[in-house]
């Protein structure tokens, strides 16, 4: 599609003539009346409003519409788009519009309608939920952004009235999420002009600098382009072609623009400026002509793609491929049928125009629009707007890939993608248990990246879980948005178990018995009393550690037992207390452990354990600094098992000051090994001081071993001293 022409400003009177001319293809009178009838309802409704430019309002709508008809879209997308700021911009209502113009219309100008009554913290939540918003819209009707990006490409042509900042604002917003989403839909013609007025807004120094080389360069262009023209047209024919046509234009210059970029180029270095299409009947002839064009000049190695028998999301089709002439200059060639071109200049807009009888596009068509489901997907599961927002632009943006699998499915996914993106592209559950894959017969670990043709034969187990450290290579938000929710879903459930846990504890040392008063519902004014929804709620409160127990437990059901029943209670819940890496947790069973990193507790220090959000209970060192800035209502009993062998190994930082001698080194080594002890790394510097200074990470099994190791150290000849690393200790 070449650029989208809009008349001259006359009036909104002669401006919509000009529509009416525009629409002539619907070849129905009744569809100029219902136009019309939308024309003059709106002319009414925006009446006495001017843009910034001071510019009637209306307009505005009819620029809109008219872009649509050069779409050649249906009747519903041109009375839609004449109305779609009347609902925002006026007192008129949706129920208004769905009584002059019936349900289908009033839906469209709903989902074409920003969200106006909601107050938002900043303008990108504003700018997020919109957009969430359109997802919506659009997975109801796809028409609805079709209006949108006619309204966004006006918005963009008439930006000169709006102060610089609002413009680049608005240049960022397009270029970011308006131009991808055009490029997803197949518009290129809309895709493109909003990227080069972007473009503008946004580089105009180097915007001109592009366009004043090119247009400095007309005649010697325009001879190139009707000389290659020439070439192509006498070679085809004379091979019996004579339905086909051969176009030659010289690139957008935001493409221009990219590439400069890309391959670090100035722009007297960028050669292939120019693009050829050549348009024929058949899917048969586009593959001969790719024979001819590649018998008269040499391909390029690596430049030839085939979106024919792999369209691309878009339902884009063609053969692409660029080839080197004579004279060294390479030239981009397209290959495609009438059809195709059809898609390719008009995208969605192809298969849903004003032929269509029925609301929804073909059901092959929509499954093309994946990427389309998965934004729904996205603004069902990420609820924070700025986060949805993220996720979107990276979406949008995506380049293509196509991957099969053993079966001789294809899989689209995004440059860059791995094998895990690879599975959850198949589906959710596979993606959450893959171990690994088969890349072409070779089995490959999970963050090998795939590329274009490869076969993939994903490996699961039954056993596997998702972690962390998948986040860290994942490239699709599919991927990283079921990570997340799955490792969520298992702190949830983590949580939940700790706070039953510390709940029944609590209970037990006052004397009652959760269960009982669970049957008994008498559990109901604890609920109540904490202000949670549910007994559920209660017990994720506590296990994030938002609660404090002992409080509660107390106001509800105050104690009746003895000072000696009590530490009856504490005793017995101690023994039956959870085991995990050497600790007792009281009243727990199972819970997971973790050491904390910042004072790395050892056994035979005193202790204290901390309920922690979904990570279990986190263990620290009684005079730990940081243990003592922790919430106490998240303070739980904990000791070390009595039995060295259960206790485990235990990490220690250790450093030594020595004076500067040879040798050294070793003998601070042999003392620490003649103790039993494994080092597991060492580092050597000297101060300011011109002391050396040892760093050891060692692994031993408790207190009475370290200060062992300590002893032996400094009685080593030049050692100054030797010191446990612990920079949260408090002394």
């Amino acid at each position: 599609m070449n650029k989208i022409i809009v008349s001259e400003q006359k009036s909104p009177d002669e401006d919509f003539k000009d529509l009416l001319a525009r629409s002539s293809y619907l070849n129905d009178e009744k569809a100029f009346e219902e136009i019309t009838k939308a024309f003059e309802y709106a002319k009414k409704k925006h009446q006495g409003q001017k843009r910034v430019s001071g510019e009637p309002y209306i307009l505005h709508p009819i620029a809109v519409a008219s872009i649509l008809a050069e779409l050649r879209v249906d009747l519903a997308s041109i009375v839609s788009a004449l109305l779609h700021d009347v609902v925002e911009d006026t007192d008129t209502t949706i129920e208004d519009i769905e009584k002059e113009f019936g349900k289908n219309i009033a839906e469209l100008v709903d989902g074409l309608t920003k969200i106006g009554k909601i107050k938002f913290r900043s303008s990108q939540e504003r700018m997020a939920e919109n957009f969430r918003k359109m997802i919506l819209a659009m997975a109801k009707d796809l028409r609805v952004i079709l209006v949108k990006l006619s309204d966004r490409l006006h918005n963009m042509r008439t930006l000169g009235s709006l102060p610089l900042v609002k413009r680049l604002r608005i240049a960022k917003e397009t270029l970011e999420i308006y131009a991808p989403l055009a490029n997803r839909l197949g518009i290129y013609g809309i895709k493109s002009e909003l990227e080069d007025l972007c473009f503008k807004e946004s580089k105009n120094e180097i915007y001109k600098e592009i366009s004043q080389n090119i247009a400095a360069k007309k005649n010697k262009r325009e001879s190139y382009i009707n000389e290659i023209k020439e070439i192509l047209e006498n070679e085809l024919t004379k091979y019996g072609f004579s339905d086909f046509k051969v176009y030659g234009r010289p690139k957008h210059f935001y493409s221009i623009y990219r590439k400069m970029v890309s391959r670090q180029l100035a722009f007297k270095d960028i050669h292939d400026l120019f693009g050829f299409r050549i348009l024929v009947e058949s899917v048969k002839d586009c593959y001969e002509v790719l024979g001819i064009v590649h018998s008269m000049w040499k391909p390029m190695p690596g430049r030839f793609k085939d979106y024919i028998a792999m369209p691309k999301a878009n339902l884009y089709q063609s053969l692409h491929t660029t080839v080197i002439r004579p004279n060294g200059q390479p030239a981009e060639i397209q290959i495609r049928t009438f059809n195709m071109h059809d898609v390719c200049e008009y995208g969605i807009a192809a298969h849903w125009s004003y032929k269509e009888k029925t609301k929804q596009l073909k059901s092959d068509h929509i499954e093309r629009f994946s990427w389309l489901r998965q934004m729904v997907e996205l603004q069902q599961e990420l609820k924070d707007p700025n986060e949805f927002l993220a996720a979107v632009k990276v979406d949008l943006f995506d380049e293509e890939i196509f991957v099969f699998t053993p079966k001789g499915d294809v899989i689209q996914l995004r440059v860059g993608a791995t094998i895990l993106d690879f599975a959850f592209a198949i589906h959710s559950d596979v993606g959450l248990k893959t171990l690994g894959a088969k890349i072409n017969g070779r089995i490959t670990p999970l963050r090998s990246e795939i590329n274009s043709g490869d076969i993939v034969e994903v490996i699961t187990s039954s056993t596997q879980k998702p972690n962390k450290d998948w986040l860290n290579f994942v490239t699709t938000s599919k991927a990283r948005n079921k990570i997340r929710s799955c490792l969520r879903s298992e702190q949830r459930n983590a949580s939940r178990k700790i706070g039953k846990d510390v709940l029944a504890h609590e209970l037990t040392s006052q004397g009652h018995d959760l269960e009982k008063l669970i049957t008994s519902r008498k559990i109901d004014n604890l609920v109540k009393q904490a202000k949670e929804s549910s007994l559920d709620e209660l017990y994720l409160s506590i296990g994030y550690g938002k609660l404090s127990v002992k409080e509660l437990v107390q106001k509800c059901f105050p104690s009746s037992q003895t000072k000696e029943k009590k530490a009856e209670i504490k005793k017995s819940s101690s023994k039956r207390g959870g085991k995990t890496s050497g600790i007792l947790v009281s009243g727990m069973e199972d819970i997971l452990v973790s050491f904390s990193r910042c004072c790395n507790p050892l056994p035979g220090e005193e202790i204290v354990g901390f309920i922690t959000r979904g990570r279990g209970v986190s263990i620290h060192c009684h005079n730990c600094m940081r243990a003592l800035d922790l919430d106490p209502a998240r303070k739980v009993d904990v000791s070390w098992v009595t039995d060295e062998k259960e206790q485990g190994l235990h990490t220690v930082y250790l450093q030594v000051v020595t004076e500067e001698r040879q040798g050294i080194l070793a003998d601070v080594t042999m003392a620490i090994s003649n103790c039993g002890v494994n080092i597991r790394q060492a580092q050597v510097r000297v101060s300011t001081s011109q002391k050396g200074i040892l760093d050891f990470e060692i692994v031993l099994n408790n207190l009475s071993q370290l200060n062992q190791v300590i002893r032996a150290v400094e009685l080593i000849p030049d050692v100054a001293f030797a010191e446990r690393k612990n920079s949260s200790r408090k002394k």
